[in-house]
């Protein structure tokens, strides 16, 4: 589910009915030529923020890491963040959502545009009235969103099924309005952001349980749509970049703990183009062997 926190609403565009309307930052897409321009967003993913700052999860703190992190974005000044959903530690508590805001929402509003995709361990009702967010949704079943995002066109999609509930769903009305929305927005690359990751049959590459259940849905919508570049995802703690028949597929490092000891933990800087895009990660621990690691990923 994509909600969002603007630091300036009169700065943006949201439209909450029409398939085709959309989040529109205000420093890029104005004119043509800022469409050709490259544009520099913050991904993160899987914060599991706490009520409790001091909780610690795996031998972690997770309100320190994203302390850490928002200090290090904040300082790059992106055009705008993605958090890629689980941003509270479990079930999505009120508590846990408030803790959020005192993190990085200190004075109540945003230094930048945030955008966020919920996880399994999110709860709809409880983000939206404690960080009282623009919540732009053209479908009722599900809380999707095209964010206007200059040189690329941003879709956000919402594969929470229930709080505490591991795997995840897009669903057909869902899956309909991608469909109608990549075709009407057609003029530029389009990237896409959801929290589970891809599922295939267990003899192709890439399957893992726990992921988006209507995987192959999904793709027979992305896959003949030229203008669809990557997809974005968090949910597994762990730092890969591989491709899907042309399309990149982009796993995002969580910002807390990590599954598999050795992997790291951090954010990913993505400036994005008409032709391609340039990935760095910024691992939390400066000393780990990836960190400032860089992917120049041409699209398809």
């Amino acid at each position: 589910m994509p909600l969002h926190v603007l630091p300036n609403r009169r700065q943006f565009l949201a439209t909450s009915l029409a398939a085709g309307g959309a989040l529109a930052l205000p420093r890029f897409g104005r004119t043509a030529e800022d469409a050709k321009a490259s544009a520099t967003f913050a991904l993160l993913a899987d914060t599991h923020i706490a009520a409790d700052k001091e909780a610690i999860l795996r031998e972690v703190k997770m309100a320190v890491h994203l302390a850490k992190v928002w200090e290090e974005v904040r300082a790059a000044k992106p055009a705008g963040m993605l958090l890629h959903g689980d941003v509270a530690v479990l079930k999505g508590d009120a508590g846990d959502y408030r803790t959020l805001a005192e993190l990085i929402l200190p004075a109540g509003k945003a230094d930048l545009p945030l955008h966020f995709v919920l996880g399994n361990h999110d709860d709809r009702d409880q983000f939206r009235e404690v960080l009282k967010t623009q919540a732009a949704s053209p479908i009722d079943t599900k809380h999707v969103a095209l964010v206007d995002a200059g040189p690329v066109n941003w879709l956000l999609l919402d594969s929470l099924d229930k709080p505490n509930v591991t795997p995840g769903v897009l669903g057909e009305t869902q899956l309909k309005w991608l469909a109608a929305t990549l075709d009407e927005h057609a003029d530029k690359p389009a990237l896409v952001s959801v929290h589970h990751h891809p599922v295939w049959p267990k003899n192709e590459p890439g399957f893992k349980n726990g992921g988006i259940t209507d995987t192959v849905a999904l793709f027979e919508i992305l896959q003949p749509r030229k203008q669809v570049k990557a997809v974005f995802f968090g949910h597994t703690h762990d730092w890969a970049i591989t491709n899907h028949e042309g399309i990149h597929l982009v796993n995002l490092p969580p910002v807390a703990y990590i599954f598999t000891k050795g992997r790291p933990s951090g954010w990913v800087s993505a400036e994005v183009g008409r032709d391609g895009m340039k990935l760095a990660l910024s691992a939390l621990d400066k000393s780990h062997r990836q960190h400032g690691e860089k992917h120049v990923l041409a699209w398809r």
